[in-house]
């Protein structure tokens, strides 16, 4: 694997850091006596959680070339996808409050980091990659 292919996915990844920051939307949830619906739990946790890797993930796709290593990759890059799309989800059938953001916003925001995740999801699965990671 190259170091402008590192490179690219790092900044994919990266870009996804700023997911830990819903950690602080979990109080506005209903359960908690906030405007947000309950649905949004969920999303926002495992948001966080996922937020929190990052760098741990950039951390294995820069010392690490093993299959366990590009298995985790995939596995985690898979994840903040799902996530992505349950958030859409979640606002389509649970908006949030028009308050808090807009529906265009919530939709353009989780669409487009989808869409960095999908883009790191293709790129480890490019020959060059799996080669880097899975070749003997």
């Amino acid at each position: 694997m190259n170091s402008t292919s590192k490179w690219t996915i790092t900044c994919l990844m990266g870009a996804t850091v700023f997911r830990a920051q819903t950690i602080f939307f979990v109080p506005t949830v209903e359960v908690f006596g906030g405007p947000s619906p309950n649905a949004w739990f969920g999303p926002w946790v495992s948001d966080a959680i996922l937020g929190v890797l990052v760098p741990l993930m950039i951390y294995v796709l820069w010392t690490q070339r093993t299959v366990r290593a590009w298995g985790v990759l995939v596995v985690y890059n898979s994840l903040g996808a799902f996530d992505y799309g349950h958030g859409l989800l979640t606002q389509y059938f649970h908006p949030m409050p028009a308050d808090m953001a807009s529906a265009t916003t919530v939709y353009l925001g989780i669409g487009i980091f989808l869409a960095l995740q999908l883009v790191a999801i293709w790129l480890l699965f490019q020959r060059r990659i799996v080669d880097a990671f899975c070749a003997p």
